[in-house]
């Protein structure tokens, strides 16, 4: 008995220190993290039970080109974050004071610039897209900026150390987009009306942003200067090629999904009518679940992996229990891909549920890179982080070209992130070797 005790007490002890080592990297804690992801859960269900065939479908390919427009801003909010508090950390002086200062006037003033370079790339990116209605552009467009702003204020209550109310703000925000799409969208029941519900529920996060004082524009040139810095600026490249990768790996079907699956099938009405585009995004939903569940484990293995000077054996635990997660939740998924899929779709589940276990397997290679990615950046394996960001341009491409057709989009997630793996893993042993005497 005495010796059945210890294992219990040292897992214990672990996941204890991990969720204060998640809190301390967020500045949230776990519980609040799995309130906000269960009412996410929760609006795409609603959406997905209100709205008209087809527009749940478009709906996720606008928000994927949401997501896909603030990787920029939030690479920029990061690299600040991570290159002050992990790689001068020990060397504090003059040079990372002003860095430290430059924060928030320069995570502003680039929200400014590229809301306004997104104003451009909302209007050449989502016409191949063939997207039913031109209202649809409109409210992406708003969408994307109102997410900007929530990132200056996340930044914002970093800075004057309010991430308590953050937590709240992104709560409450959570919990209006359940309430506020619900109603939208039993009274209409388009895509308009969930991004409208997007909208209004963003609002919330944008108090801090509103509330905080004007930076005059000496300061602003003032912390320009300051990040003029070939360290930070390869730090924050290689920020934004990670992200960028982990957004491409994950979501780049959900775009591409539109162009091929989602054309309207009557032109003058502007309406969605492909019951197989639905079930393809709910059951890319459900799959793409897993790697947004198992978050965290990727933050704690960027902390413990990024604290050390080099890799160690210890860094390695979280990889080891992500990977294990991300297998049995694959598993898991497929024998509840009935269940789940009745939980989204009601009666009509069934074409969901075909795709829901082809799906879940492919986000095994897909979170194993996102593993990769997320290791290299704590790493300072720079070649290895744009490596990463390359092979997701080349990923997406793929799957824009070869992958028109709803039953063979699985097989080219697989085989296109394989390969990805394969050439990033190929860098990573090749420079290695070269260090070797």
């Amino acid at each position: 008995m005495k010796t059945d005790a210890a294992p219990v007490v040292k897992d214990s002890g672990l996941f204890r220190r991990a969720a204060l080592l998640y809190q301390k990297e967020t500045g949230q804690s776990l519980i609040l993290w799995a309130v906000v992801a269960l009412l996410n859960f929760i609006a795409q269900i609603v959406f997905r039970r209100e709205l008209a065939p087809g527009e749940f479908g478009t709906l996720n390919t606008m928000l994927a080109m949401i997501g896909l427009l603030t990787v920029p801003m939030l690479a920029v909010n990061q690299a600040f974050t991570h290159y002050l508090a992990r790689h001068h950390a020990a060397k504090p002086g003059a040079r990372m004071d002003s860095l430290r200062a430059a924060a928030l006037p320069v995570t502003g003033m680039f929200a400014w610039i590229w809301a306004g370079l997104s104003l451009l790339l909302v209007f050449v990116l989502l016409p191949p897209l063939h997207l039913p209605r031109f209202s649809l552009q409109l409210l992406t467009l708003v969408n994307v900026v109102i997410a900007l702003g929530g990132l200056v204020s996340w930044s914002v209550c970093q800075g004057n150390k309010q991430l308590r109310l953050w937590a709240w703000l992104l709560a409450s925000a959570a919990l209006a987009r359940v309430v506020v799409g619900a109603g939208l969208g039993w009274q209409e029941p388009l895509a308009e009306s969930a991004l409208t519900a997007f909208l209004l529920a963003g609002l919330i996060t944008l108090i801090p942003a509103l509330l905080s004082r004007e930076i005059d524009m000496a300061t602003r040139w003032k912390a320009c200067q300051a990040v003029w810095d070939r360290d930070f600026l390869l730090y924050a490249g290689a920020t934004f090629s990670v992200l960028l990768a982990l957004f491409l790996f994950s979501s780049a079907d959900r775009i591409v999904a539109q162009c091929w699956f989602g054309v309207a099938a009557n032109n003058n009405l502007g309406v969605v009518n492909w019951p197989l585009f639905d079930a393809y995004q709910t059951a890319g939903l459900l799959g793409r679940a897993l790697l947004w569940g198992t978050q965290p484990l990727l933050w704690i293995l960027f902390a413990q992996r990024s604290r050390s000077d080099r890799t160690r054996a210890t860094s390695l635990t979280f990889f080891w229990i992500y990977l294990g997660a991300l297998v049995l939740g694959a598993i898991l998924l497929g024998c509840l891909a009935q269940p789940l899929s009745r939980l989204f779709c009601g009666p009509d589940f069934q074409l969901t549920a075909h795709f829901v276990p082809s799906l879940a397997a492919v986000m095994v290679p897909i979170g194993l890179l996102q593993a990769l990615g997320v290791f290299s950046l704590a790493s300072r394996r720079y070649h290895e982080c744009f490596v990463l960001g390359g092979c997701s341009v080349g990923y997406t491409l793929l799957l824009y070209f070869a992958g028109r057709q709803p039953q063979l989009m699985p097989a080219y997630i697989f085989g296109g992130g394989l390969v990805s793996l394969m050439v990033v893993l190929f860098v990573g042993v090749v420079r290695w070797g070269r260090k070797q005497p």
